[in-house]
């Protein structure tokens, strides 16, 4: 039997795989064929909107809800559900589905949606981030990468895939500039030239199956903040190849930093940022850490679930 009587999914249609005539029939069928009673929405909503209708579906005794989309839309659903007792499940329908990776979720949606609704699925409480306001589960840019991600529109998504952020990034990296910026981490301050800074909860990367260093995970009540001096595209060479041998920390073009609290990013010139794959606005950005605050399901063989059993 299953561990939920009621969901929500909420279906981002713009998402660069979605087919939403075909999923809404898997999943009123599936739903139909476990007694779950289930309810559709389509998103991209206002963020209040969107609020309302999570608090309405929680007073309605719906405890699982699930995100259809990319990671833009996993960090949508998940907003309102920071520190509650909800759980959130991913059908991953983006461009990047780096969470849905980082949490080993099935690519096919029939496989996705089987994990979700399995008997005694596994959950863990991964930590967010607050960003003006919002909460995010990812990771927070400035630099190269968002103007990557403002560069790219959702025609060219749902086309070529992730190929269309490559076209992208290689305009920006003939371009490429290092910028001045002050930062305060935990109390602690830091001058820097740099063409990019990171500040990311999950190892998983764009370049699958490549990652970022090992000591960053989704559920140990810290971030990691990356600053990138690449001034050219040897320094990028350099840079994949420390993505290849695990050796970030060695890179000279690369400095990791942890970030326990909290985490200030200016710039002398205001530079476009993005949180979860979606632009955000510009820099300054602000960040505070907020551990262990959301239930989401994982998939198997999965480093968390496994780090989650050996401290029992």
């Amino acid at each position: 039997m299953s561990t939920y009587t009621k969901a929500i999914v909420f279906y981002n249609t713009r998402s660069g795989h979605s087919r939403f005539e075909k999923h809404q029939g898997i999943l009123q069928k599936h739903f139909q064929e476990r007694a779950i009673d289930l309810k559709i929405v389509e998103v991209p909503k206002p963020a209040d909107e969107l609020k309302q209708l999570v608090l309405q579906a929680m007073d309605e005794g719906v405890g699982l809800f699930i995100a259809a989309g990319g990671d833009g839309t996993a960090s949508m659903v998940g907003n309102p559900l920071i520190g509650t007792s909800a759980h959130m499940g991913i059908l991953p329908l983006g461009t990047g589905n780096l969470l849905a990776k980082e949490l080993k979720i099935p690519s096919r949606f029939e496989k996705a949606l089987a994990l979700i609704t399995t008997d005694n699925p596994t959950v863990i409480q991964m930590d967010t981030f607050r960003l003006d306001g919002q909460y995010y589960l990812l990771n927070m840019s400035t630099g190269v990468t968002p103007r990557v991600m403002g560069g790219t529109e959702s025609e060219e998504k749902k086309r070529f895939g992730i190929l269309a952020y490559f076209v992208h990034f290689a305009e920006q990296v003939l371009g490429l500039k290092r910028h001045r910026f002050e930062i305060t981490l935990d109390g602690r301050h830091i001058s820097c030239f740099a063409s990019e800074i990171l500040v990311t909860n999950s190892r998983s990367t764009i370049l699958d199956p490549l990652t970022w260093a090992d000591t960053v995970k989704l559920n140990d009540g810290a971030l990691d903040m990356f600053i990138f001096r690449a001034a050219n595209i040897f320094d990028i060479a350099s840079l994949v190849v420390s993505l290849f041998t695990k050796r970030q920390h060695m890179s000279p073009v690369v400095e990791i930093l942890p970030v326990v609290n909290q985490c200030r990013i200016t710039s002398q010139v205001p530079m476009p940022t993005q949180a979860d794959g979606d632009p955000i606005g510009e820099t300054p950005a602000e960040i505070w850490v907020n551990p262990n605050s959301l239930n989401v399901i994982v998939g198997k063989p999965n480093i968390y679930e496994i780090e989650q059993r050996s401290k029992k």
